[in-house]
């Protein structure tokens, strides 16, 4: 079998991980915002709820049904997202985008979310990607009201 690149290594530790074993799929007991965002081309759901302590995301949950990338993603975010404020979120989300556009993201992005530079090479699954984080943006909307 030959050896993996480091793009396809990072993306089997980390994506497959966590589509395997996904983090943070219970509902949240006090929920402080939660929504849900579809992707109508190709089925996948993701439900987020949030539980804030002074602003910032003491609790984040994510259940997602569809392919592995969007599994996977969700549950990268609820680890990313614990103690972060909504400008945290959304310069990581900013970072998944970019990244997964193929574009320049920093030098110090965590590697849970650099696993997810594969999905460039897979324009279908680029939405499947971010479905969380929108999901995310959205909750912490509904929490602010």
């Amino acid at each position: 079998m030959p050896a993996l690149n480091p793009v396809e290594e990072l993306y089997r530790d980390v994506v497959l991980d966590h589509y395997r074993n996904p983090r943070n799929r219970a509902p949240l007991a006090e929920a402080h915002g939660t929504a849900q965002v579809d992707n109508p081309l190709c089925g996948d759901q993701v439900v987020v709820e949030v539980r804030l302590e002074e602003g910032r995301i003491a609790e984040a949950s994510s259940r997602a049904r569809g392919c592995s990338v969007v599994v996977a993603s969700g549950s990268v975010m609820t680890e990313l997202a614990a103690g972060l404020g909504p400008g945290e979120t959304a310069a990581l989300q900013q970072a998944l985008e970019s990244l997964v556009h193929g574009e320049a993201v920093p030098e110090d992005l965590d590697r849970r979310l650099r696993a997810f530079a594969r999905v460039a090479d897979l324009p279908s699954r680029r939405r499947c990607a971010t479905l969380p984080w929108e999901a995310l943006r959205e909750a912490l909307r509904v929490a602010a009201a």
